[in-house]
């Protein structure tokens, strides 16, 4: 009788998981990979740098860009032939150590905002595919002093993609 419960607990988990062999993933399981970074730390910073090296395209959505380890990455992604486009806060990257007039020393194409109060936005796109997003300014102080976040996602849907190029539009001059 023991052996026929078992037999029948695990028929019953079988069906409940849809598995037919107990090899099977959780039906819960996200295959998209999330990771969480939070600030004061060099754990954004250093992430977005190894997105920024390793991609071909970048399309770069901030408020503020006052970290030079980051600017220093996106001038080299620009020397090795990636494409790179930058939107920025106007007030912002008209402050003091904003690094937004030495990107732009290196031909980098940036647009500010001309429709919106501020550009506050926070988020970067790699090869069309990967994104950052989060609280996290690109800025020294984010990095040594502040309480913010960084999330790393693949982009399931086009939506970070299509929300940079409607405000390149938008703000281009």
């Amino acid at each position: 009788m023991k052996q026929i419960v078992k037999n029948a607990l695990y028929i019953l988990i079988l069906i409940v998981t849809g598995c037919s062999s107990c090899h099977c993933p959780p039906v819960h399981e996200n295959p998209r990979k999330l990771q969480v970074f939070f600030t004061p730390s060099k754990d954004c910073e250093n992430n977005i740098i190894k997105a920024i090296n390793s991609a071909t395209t970048i399309d770069i959505a901030v408020y503020s860009i006052t970290n030079p380890a980051i600017v220093d990455s996106i001038l080299s992604a620009k020397k090795r032939g990636a494409q790179i486009r930058v939107i920025t806060d106007r007030a912002q990257s008209k402050g003091k150590g904003s690094l937004v007039g030495k990107i732009r020393g290196a031909g980098i194409p940036v647009e500010t905002n001309i429709k919106h109060k501020i550009e506050h936005n926070k988020f970067a796109v790699f090869d069309d595919k990967h994104i950052v997003s989060g609280s996290y300014n690109w800025t020294t102080n984010a990095s040594k002093f502040n309480s913010e976040n960084c999330l790393f996602f693949d982009q399931p849907d086009k939506k970070y993609s299509e929300r940079f190029e409607y405000l390149w539009n938008l703000y281009q001059k």
